[in-house]
């Protein structure tokens, strides 16, 4: 019963405090996505851990050989 409540309370606060809306859009965006900059580091990244993967999986195969 006393859930009912608090849920009563808790949506009777958030209709009449809501009634704003959202704030508006920032105008001093950064150009372009954070990550462009620093694109190569991800490229490199995702190599090195498909080579490895690539390694390990063929040391696992030529073991049970």
């Amino acid at each position: 019963m006393s859930s009912l409540i608090y849920n009563v309370i808790l949506l009777v606060f958030q209709a009449t405090s809501g009634s704003q809306g959202p704030p508006p859009p920032s105008q001093n965006r950064a150009p372009g996505l954070p990550i462009d900059n620093d694109l190569w580091i991800l490229l490199a990244a995702g190599i090195l851990f498909g080579i490895y993967i690539i390694y390990k999986r063929t040391r696992v195969i030529n073991k049970a050989a």
